[in-house]
């Protein structure tokens, strides 16, 4: 004797369904799971002033001569004892990282700190990282909009009595600028080089 099939009822559908729903989305321990990369990407990315600043050459640069590339910024001055040596040789490492594709990427060090930082102590600095990487330098009056206009805070301490040495306090992020010279991503102290590498690639 041959019985009917059982008929499922709307119920007994839904039940199905998300059971089998369940099966598909058990994740397989076997397999990674993506770790998003870090940085705040700016969508639309923001349009920022044009600006005039001397580089470590002695030459005038703006915003005009960075766009066609794109481009990974810092602001920090050349006595910081810490954080800028320390960015800048990751900015080294994602120069490595891109391989070919650094001729399309710009390194420029902003200094907050135009008193000291002339342009000859400038090209001494960044060129102790790589020949290619780009100071610029200014009068606070100008660099002061520019600073604002990325979010950029700085601020000098009073020189040490009688030695005339003193600190600089100063936003420590890093900022990545699009070939149209809009700020693209902001990433915290500290990405990895590998990862802001890999965020320069998506915008290239």
């Amino acid at each position: 004797m041959i019985r009917p099939r059982p008929r499922l009822t709307l119920p007994g559908l839904v039940l199905l369904a998300a059971v089998l729903a369940g099966c598909g989305l058990a994740p397989d321990p076997a397999q990674p799971t993506a770790t998003p990369l870090p940085g705040t990407v700016l969508n639309p990315p923001r349009v920022l002033a044009d600006f005039t600043l001397t580089d470590h050459t002695g030459a005038p640069f703006g915003l005009d001569d960075l766009r066609g590339r794109v481009a990974l910024v810092f602001f920090g001055f050349t006595h910081c004892p810490d954080i800028c040596p320390t960015t800048l040789a990751d900015f080294k490492q994602v120069k490595t990282q891109l391989g070919s594709a650094t001729d399309e990427v710009a390194f420029v060090f902003f200094s907050v700190d135009g008193a000291r930082d002339t342009p000859e102590r400038l090209a001494a600095y960044v060129r102790a990282f790589d020949p290619d990487f780009i100071g610029l330098t200014g009068d606070d009056a100008v660099l002061r909009p520019v600073a604002a206009d990325f979010g950029v805070y700085y601020q000098a301490h009073a020189p040490a009595s009688g030695s005339g040495s003193y600190l600089v306090d100063h936003t420590a992020s890093v900022f990545a600028l699009d070939r149209e010279g809009r700020l693209a991503i902001v990433f915290p102290y500290g990405t990895p080089p590998d990862a802001i590498a890999r965020r320069l690639r998506a915008l290239l």
